[in-house]
């Protein structure tokens, strides 16, 4: 406690506004500890006192105990910097030629210390760092108390001003565990810790904090505020439709047309597609309803991510059985895009008429499709890189359209956390359509028209290990069949395991090991399979023929080439080996490689063939292609391929060249030359597109001079349906039906209800992005974005730079949804105005208000949650910037309060409008105990 006669507490002031007089400069050699006032302050403080010739009274010379140690002329402003830290404070400080004397309370307070400055700044007691080190400092009777002893203060060691303790620069050391550095040539202070702090560990809680915030599983995108869209019985469906007058030589003339249609129906996703001409009628159909869901809570206890029944694919087994399409139905719980090092996986999708399809995986070209009769592309038995793999579809239309669709698939080795279960069920019967339909063009698949019903079980045993199992059966020409499989997952450090066995009806069985991982800079996969009785397995060779044994290597990695320049060439290699159960061998092998130069993709790709029979004869071939294709950085585009045979003979079998020119933002046009060595001869071809505000039009024409063949046709395209937010029917560019779309409004929320109502405001011009897509709003605030994806998380959010004020903010900076075919996502995004407050924070004391700097000021809204932080500096002046609307209770950081015991003198709500202003608050602080 202070002593007898002492003042009311209080705590140290600071000035905001610039000194009374001119601020000295810098300091020269000074004594330490010296016992006499300075000189030059005596002087001053006698030319500042009015001589008083009262009797009795001494005026003149002034005991040395009434000569101040500095004043006010002696003001310094420093920056204080503590070692290790960004930040920086401001202190008001005080020098002369002899001393430095620094306030104790506001650097206290800026080391959350425990220490408390009262008496009018004569009197400072607490503890620091630990409650057994306790500190008093006592002017009046010129004492300091630690645990360690007392020990006197000289007059010179501190001085009390204006409710401030101030203490010689040199004596912080001897109080606390610090290292003072002054520089008062560069008017700072560097402060070092020699122990921990209560504000250090603050900060790198803080620290650790924001860091976990930011730390996320590799590829998992930051997490927003969900909205679901509701299910329905039935929904307006989304489509497109493609009319084509045509004429060819080999069907003369005719029309023709494709029909998408996606949309809820029955509480499902329902998707069709058909194909018909008029001089074959219905071609091609696909149909399928089902769910998707990210997150795993379809079916009840199934708990699972996707189901759908109609035209289905299911997946492959881990050895024996290859995933087929067909119409049946499959359910999974599997996450969506992974997948275990060990898998080949299938890809599959709708290809409209006159459209090809280019496949990278990881910026390697894979293989690409240019028709497709059954209505569907098909790129099987693909291998996958440890990590993670970027799959990009490229689709080239008939009038040099171009689109991209990318899938991410993030690859492991296989191994589910402990306790974990996977499964997938599926039953198809492979090949058939759900209507049966079968164009004039139709190609069966072997096996057409057989059942055949699979699942797959994985189980995670332990963090080391995970068990699989899987069981299929099928139709077969003599019967029925089955095949069983188990096996483990495991990993050794950086590699992962297999091991796998399967038996098939009839005694036949395979065994097989593997091992993966990262490798010369890429990553690796390599197995060895061993048959026994004739097994049959799908996956490893290219027919149902029985094995002997097989071997795989893929291998995946980058060759850098160059200096100072160096480019960089994704690689991808596979080798297959197998030996047939009659004596025949396969081998084949496969060298891709792409590369960036200057604008352009340069892809090549090698294969090597060499087929034996059972007496060891056979042959050998090797051929591959070149291929080279533009960046869309211009107006011009290109694509190039050659494709050669090495082996028996070198020879080109087919060139081909085609060159698309956009002439402006609607128009592009194509142009195409190919030339077969085979027999077909030189191919030209010309086409162009316009694209208009709710449809596109295009004209195609092709001549073959080798076979004497043409084709000309017009297409008119479309995409049609009825946006639920503004509820009107729209005409829109092809390509609509196969994902989903949010409708939006953007408007500045005058009410605070987050709904668009009376009296808010809608914005016009407002920015918006999904992923690449962009679109702005109308006058009414409101816009569409499509082409989002289906079943996928998709986020929306505003582009801050095109709202109208530069106060206003989104009142969330992105909203997650996940998008579903032919469905519009409903969503009010309201924007509203921040404002900023400032003001003071004065200790309230007998004798004056005075500011209190150092101070940790947390605006807290209803709910608890913290709408802003600000620290109070010189003079207690405080700011809070970019404060969203709404009511908020100003209040003291509780850790600060409670360990120096003060609180707010009365309550200080602060309600925040929607209109954006700046307020100005005076509020004041108290010991707790003088609280009313």
């Amino acid at each position: 406690m202070p002593p007898k006669g002492s003042g009311p507490n209080s705590l140290p002031p600071s000035s905001l506004a610039s000194p009374s007089g001119p601020s000295k400069g810098p300091l020269q050699d000074r004594t330490p500890h010296s016992p006499d006032p300075p000189a030059q302050a005596t002087a001053e403080f006698q030319q500042q006192q009015p001589f008083d010739l009262t009797p009795g009274r001494q005026t003149f010379p002034l005991d040395q105990k009434d000569i101040p140690l500095f004043t006010v002329d002696d003001e310094l402003i420093l920056q204080l910097r503590i070692r290790g830290f960004d930040s920086a404070d401001t202190l008001i400080a005080y020098g002369s030629r002899e001393a430095l004397y620094l306030p104790f309370g506001e650097l206290t307070r800026i080391l959350d210390l425990a220490i408390r400055i009262s008496d009018d700044g004569h009197y400072a007691s607490g503890w620091f760092l630990d409650e057994e080190r306790k500190l008093t400092i006592d002017l009046r009777q010129r004492e300091l108390r630690t645990a360690k002893g007392n020990r006197p203060l000289d007059r010179a060691d501190a001085m009390a001003f204006e409710g401030e303790l101030y203490l010689r620069s040199e004596i912080f050391a001897d109080i606390l565990p610090i290292e003072v550095e002054p520089n008062l040539r560069s008017q700072t202070i560097l402060l070092t810790t020699l122990e921990p702090f209560p504000f250090e560990e603050r900060l790198r809680r803080e620290m650790e904090r924001a860091k976990l915030g930011k730390r996320r599983p590799p590829n998992e995108a930051e997490r927003w505020t969900r909205q679901e869209t509701p299910w329905l019985p039935i929904s307006v469906p989304m489509g497109d439709i493609e009319l084509r007058p045509i004429s060819d030589s080999a069907k003369g003339a005719r029309l023709e047309g494709d029909l998408r249609l996606s949309g809820d129906i029955a509480y499902l996703t329902g998707q069709s597609y058909f194909s018909a001409s008029t001089q074959d009628g219905l071609v091609s159909s696909l149909i399928q309803i089902g769910r998707r869901d990210v997150d795993g809570d379809l079916l009840g206890p199934l708990a699972a991510t996707e189901f759908q029944l109609g035209d289905v694919a299911t997946t492959s087994m881990p050895v024996g059985l290859r995933g087929r399409a067909g119409r049946g139905g499959f359910v999974t719980n599997r996450p969506f895009e992974s997948a275990s090092v060990f898998e080949q996986i299938d890809l599959r999708g709708i290809l409209p008429s006159g459209y090809e399809v280019e496949l990278y995986r990881n910026d390697i070209l894979i293989g690409s499709v240019a028709n497709a009769p059954n209505g569907q592309y098909e790129f099987l038995e693909i291998p996958v890189d440890y990590g993670l793999n970027v799959f990009r579809f490229v689709f080239y239309g008939p009038q040099g359209q171009r689109r991209e669709e990318v899938r991410r698939i993030s690859v492991g080795d296989g191994r589910l956390s402990s306790g974990k279960l996977e499964y997938d069920f599926g039953a198809i019967q492979r090949g058939e359509n759900l209507l049966g339909v079968q164009g004039p063009d139709f190609r069966p698949t072997e096996g057409y028209g057989r059942w055949q019903a699979a699942g797959r079980v994985s189980y995670g045993l332990s963090e080391e290990f995970t068990a699989l199992a899987s069981l299929a059966f099928f139709d077969e020409d003599d019967g029925g069949g089955f095949i069983g499989t188990a096996g483990l997952r495991s990993g050794v450090g950086g590699l992962a395991l297999r091991a796998d066995a399967a038996m098939s009806d009839g005694g036949s069985y395979a065994v097989g090991l593997g091992t993966g991982g990262r490798l010369l800079g890429g990553a690796f996969a390599l197995s060895h399979f061993e048959y026994g009785g004739g097994f049959i397995d799908e996956l490893r060779s290219n027919n149902r023929d029985p094995l002997s044994r097989a071997t795989e290597l893929d291998l995946n990695t980058t060759v850098k080439i160059g200096g100072a320049t160096e480019t960089v060439i994704p690689v991808a290699a596979r080798l297959r080996n197998i030996e047939y159960f009659d004596g025949r061998s396969d081998m084949r092998a496969l060298l891709r490689g792409s590369a960036r130069f200057s604008g352009l993709v340069v892809s090549n790709n090698l294969e090597y063939l060499r087929a034996s029979n059972r007496d060891g004869d056979g042959f050998s071939q090797l051929g591959g292609s070149f291929d080279l294709t533009t960046f869309r950085r211009s107006r011009t585009q290109a694509r190039a391929s050659v494709g050669y045979r090495l082996m028996p003979g070198a020879e080109l079998t087919n060139v081909a060249a085609e060159i698309d020119r956009q002439i402006d933002d609607r128009t592009v046009v194509n142009g195409r030359a190919s030339y077969s060595f085979n027999g077909g001869g030189l191919g030209l071809g010309a086409s162009a597109i316009r694209e208009f505000d709710r449809f596109s039009v295009a004209f195609d024409g092709n001549y073959g001079f080798g076979l004497k063949n043409y084709s000309a046709a017009i297409r008119l395209g479309f995409s049609f349906g009825r946006d639920p937010l503004t509820r009107e029917f729209f005409l829109a560019r092809p390509g609509q039906a196969s994902s989903g779309g949010v409708s939006l409004r953007a408007f500045q929320d005058m009410d605070g209800d987050s709904v668009f109502s009376d009296g808010d405001i809608a914005l016009e011009n407002v920015g918006f992005t999904v992923s690449n897509n962009v679109g702005a709003t109308r006058a009414d605030g409101t816009t569409r974005l499509t082409h989002l994806g289906h079943g996928n998380r998709a986020t929306v959010q505003v582009d801050p730079t095109t709202l109208p004020d530069i106060l206003m903010v989104p009142v969330e900076r992105g909203i997650e949804f996940v998008p579903r075919a032919g469905r519009f996502h409903v969503m009010d995004f309201p924007i509203v105005a921040q404002s900023e407050i400032e003001g003071t924070v004065s200790f309230r004391g007998n004798s004056r208000d005075r500011g209190v700097s150092g101070l940790r000021l947390v605006l807290v809204d209803g709910t608890g949650k913290v709408g802003g932080n600000a620290r109070s500096e010189r003079g207690g002046y405080f700011f809070f910037e970019e404060i969203k609307p709404g009511s908020y209770e100003l209040v003291i950081d509780p850790g600060q309060a409670k360990r120096l015991g003060i609180c707010m003198a009365d309550p200080a709500p602060v309600t925040v409008g929607p209109e954006g202003s700046i307020q100005s608050l005076e509020i004041e602080v108290l010991e707790c105990a003088q609280q009313m």
